[in-house]
C-alpha cells in the first residue's frame, strides 16, 4: 500500500514536469481584493521660527526615527562647485559641536543608534534611529549635527579625496558616464544637469568657504521640517522640536529663489567611445514633469508598466523575448523644478543601437495604445505593494512623510495613494505616454566600445555624435573637452 502511495506521488510529480517542459503550468490563482491601509494620523505644527514639525505615534516597539530635511539640495549646488551639498551632506557627521567626527560617531554608537545623512535634489537629510528611552540623547546629536557642524579643513579635504577616488572608479564605468552625459544633454547648465555627488573637476575646485556658505543660507528652520514616527506622543515630539530646534533663528536674508530647470534640451544622439568597454550602456531620456504636475500619479503608473520590475515591457523585450541584456529598467524623476524619465539597460556592445531602437519603439507602444487591464493591475499591484512594504519600519514612515513635506503637498495623501493609483484608468497612462514619452523626443547616450557598433549606428541613428572618451568633458554643453577634435 505504501509502495502504491509513492508511486502515485511520483507519477503526480511527473505530470507536473512534463506540463512545466511544455508551457502549460496551471493558471496561477487570481489576485485577491487589495486590503485598505489604516494608517496613523499625523500631527503636526509649526514652530515660532517656521520650523514645521510632524509626529506619528507607532508604539508598537520602544523604537524612535526622527527625520530633519533641510528643503533644499542638488538643485542649489553653486554651477561651478556640482557635487557640493552632497559633501556636505556627508560632513554634517564629520564632526559637529565640541565633537571631532570620531567623538560623534562614538557618542551615537554609545547610544545603541544612528545617524545617516544625504543629499536629493530637492532635500538634504538627517535621519536618527534609536530606541525610545535614549531619544533626547540621540536629538541633542541630531541638532549639533544640522546645526553646528565643524566643516573642519582636514575632513573637507578627507572627504574630497574619499569622493575623487570613487568618481576616479564609477567614471569609467559606461553607465555612470551615459547617465552624467544625459543629464547635460536634457537639462544642460541648470538644476538637474550635474551628476548629484559631482564630477571629478568639480568636486576639486568646491572649497570650505563655499560649503559654510551654504550651510549658512539654506540651513534654517523656515527652510525645514522636522518628522518623528515611533513610540512617542505628539506632545513629546512637539516638546522635543521645542526643545532642541525652538531657539535657532532665521538669518535676517531671505531663502534665493530657485532656478527653474531647463524645459529639456532637443532630442540628440550621443555615443561615448570606450575602447576597453566590455559592455555598453544604452540610456534614453528627456525632460519630464515635477512633483507637483496634475499627470504625476498616471506618470508614475506609466513607468511602472514600461519598466518597474521583472515583468514590465522593456524588460519582457529586451531580456526576455530578445535576450539582450540582464535587465532593463526606468525611472521617472518628478522634483520640485523639474523632472526627467529614463530608460537603462547594459548590452553588448554590438547591440547598443538596437537596444536603443527598442526602447523608443516601446515608448510610442505606450501612447499608442490603453493598457490592458490584465497587464495594467499587476503593475499597479506592485507599485501599491512596494509603498505598503516601505510603510512598515519607522524610517519608511518618516521618509514618505518628509517627502511631502519638502514637496508641499498634503500629508493626507499617505493614506490615499494606494486608492490613487488604482483609480488611475489605461486612457490616463496612455494620454500620459502621448504627451511625455514620444520615442522620438527623447535624447539617446550609448557608451561603449563604438568599433563594435558602427555599422548599425549608421542605419539606425545617422545624425549621432561620436565622443572618444579621452575627449569627454561632462561639464562643456557639447560634452567636448576644450580643443579636442570635432
Amino acid at each position: 500500500m505504501k509502495a502504491h502511495f509513492i508511486l502515485l506521488v511520483l507519477l503526480a510529480w511527473g505530470a507536473s514536469v512534463l506540463r512545466a517542459a511544455e508551457g502549460q503550468l496551471p493558471t496561477p490563482p487570481a489576485p485577491a481584493e487589495p486590503r485598505e491601509m489604516k494608517l496613523p494620523q499625523p500631527a503636526e505644527k509649526t514652530l515660532a521660527n517656521g520650523l514645521r514639525v510632524v509626529v506619528v505615534e507607532r508604539p508598537g516597539l520602544p523604537l524612535l526615527s526622527a527625520e530633519f530635511a533641510i528643503k533644499s539640495g542638488g538643485e542649489v549646488d553653486p554651477p561651478e562647485a556640482a557635487g557640493a551639498m552632497s559633501m556636505l551632506s556627508t560632513l554634517l557627521m564629520r564632526g559637529a559641536g565640541q565633537r571631532s567626527a570620531r567623538q560623534l560617531a562614538e557618542a551615537i554608537e554609545a547610544l545603541g543608534g544612528a545617524i545617516d545623512t544625504g543629499a536629493g535634489w530637492d532635500a538634504t537629510s538627517a535621519r536618527l534611529t534609536i530606541m525610545s528611552p535614549h531619544a533626547a540623547a540621540g536629538l541633542q546629536l541630531l541638532k549639533d549635527a544640522v546645526r553646528r557642524p565643524t566643516l573642519a579643513s582636514a575632513e573637507v579635504e578627507r572627504l574630497r579625496a574619499e569622493t575623487l577616488d570613487e568618481l576616479r572608479v564609477t567614471m569609467e564605468e559606461p553607465g555612470t558616464l551615459a547617465r552624467a552625459a544625459l543629464a547635460r544633454l536634457i537639462f544642460g547648465e541648470e538644476p538637474y544637469g550635474h551628476p548629484l555627488q559631482g564630477t571629478p573637476k568639480s568636486v576639486a575646485r568646491i572649497t570650505r568657504a563655499q560649503l559654510v556658505k551654504l550651510h549658512a543660507t539654506y540651513f534654517r528652520p523656515d527652510n525645514a521640517v522636522l518628522v518623528f514616527a515611533g513610540k512617542l506622543t505628539a506632545a513629546q515630539g512637539f516638546a522635543w522640536a521645542e526643545q532642541f530646534f525652538g531657539d535657532w533663528q532665521n538669518p535676517v536674508t531671505p531663502l534665493p529663489p530657485g532656478r527653474p530647470a531647463a524645459p529639456g534640451g532637443k532630442p540628440r544622439t550621443v555615443i561615448i567611445d570606450m575602447p576597453t568597454a566590455g559592455q555598453a550602456a544604452v540610456l534614453v531620456g528627456r525632460a519630464a514633469i515635477t512633483r507637483k504636475a496634475p499627470d504625476y500619479l498616471p506618470g508614475l503608473v506609466a513607468n511602472t508598466v514600461l519598466g518597474g520590475g521583472y515583468s514590465a515591457r522593456l524588460n519582457a523585450e529586451i531580456r526576455v523575448k530578445r535576450g539582450l541584456t540582464y535587465g532593463a529598467r526606468s525611472e521617472l524623476g518628478a522634483w520640485r523644478r523639474g523632472g526627467c524619465f529614463v530608460a537603462a539597460a547594459q548590452t553588448r556592445n554590438s547591440a547598443g543601437p538596437e537596444v536603443a531602437t527598442l526602447m523608443r519603439a516601446e515608448l510610442d507602444r505606450l501612447g499608442a495604445q490603453p493598457v490592458p487591464a490584465d497587464e495594467l493591475n499587476p503593475r499597479t499591484s506592485t507599485l501599491t505593494g512596494a509603498y505598503g512594504r516601505a510603510l512598515e519600519t519607522n524610517n519608511g514612515f518618516v521618509s514618505e512623510l518628509a517627502h511631502r513635506a519638502v514637496q508641499e503637498l498634503p500629508l493626507s495623501t499617505l493614506q490615499a495613494f494606494p486608492a490613487d493609483v488604482r483609480a488611475v484608468k489605461p486612457e490616463a497612462v496612455q494620454t500620459f505616454a502621448r504627451e511625455h514619452l514620444r520615442g522620438a523626443d527623447t535624447c539617446v547616450v550609448i557608451a561603449g566600445k563604438a568599433e563594435d557598433f558602427r555599422a548599425s549606428l549608421e542605419r539606425t541613428f545617422q545624425d549621432a555624435v561620436v565622443i572618444p572618451q579621452k575627449d569627454l568633458d561632462l561639464e562643456a554643453l557639447d560634452l567636448r573637452a576644450p580643443g579636442s577634435n570635432r
